[in-house]
């Protein structure tokens, strides 16, 4: 029969001389019971426009495993994740603005006086900018698409059943007559 393995969770270790001393219990990995504290943290970091996976990448933070486990059982969090998502939204949309006000890099060319000969623009800062602010649109388009996608106008459906009011007159009354003479006949 084999041997139980000795349990070695207490809290009471021998040292070197054989005297029993208090072990500190250490926490090992990252918090994955849910709290108040905690739920506050992951939610203000979301409004401020961190993404919920570099927040749960933080040693001090749960694993996006625990977070998402957390919207499927706590409604208190989901509903507070909701609002820190619109939250974000509206913070990715300020950051548009913050953008598209940024002055582009400029070089400056200048001949062996100091003076100034031209002044171009950087091409691939622009091109830069220019994926920040897309991908911003994107996502708040996404995260609230009632306030920040694009408006596209439904196309008119063109039905081929209806037909112009006077030509349904004519083609009702030429039935009519056509039911007339199938009658008379």
């Amino acid at each position: 029969m084999a041997k139980k393995p000795k349990d070695l969770s207490s809290d009471k270790v021998a040292d070197v001389t054989g005297k029993p001393q208090t072990r500190k219990v250490t926490t090992m990995g990252r918090p994955s019971v849910y709290s108040d504290a905690l739920a506050n943290d992951i939610c203000t970091r979301l409004g401020l426009g961190q993404s919920l996976r570099k927040i749960c990448l933080d040693e001090d933070m749960p694993s996006l495993r625990s977070v998402m486990n957390w919207l499927t059982t706590k409604p208190d969090f989901l509903q507070q994740y909701t609002r820190a998502r619109e939250i974000q939204a509206e913070t990715q949309f300020d950051e548009l603005i913050d953008i598209v006000d940024q002055p582009p890099e400029l070089a400056r060319i200048v001949d062996k006086n100091g003076e100034l000969i031209e002044v171009k623009f950087d091409s691939s800062y622009v091109q830069w900018m220019k994926l920040r602010v897309d991908t911003r649109k994107w996502t708040a388009a996404r995260m609230a698409p009632k306030k920040y996608a694009e408006y596209r106008a439904p196309e008119e459906k063109v039905d081929s059943m209806i037909v112009d009011g006077e030509i349904k007159t004519v083609m009702d009354v030429a039935i009519k007559r056509l039911e007339l003479i199938r009658i008379a006949e």
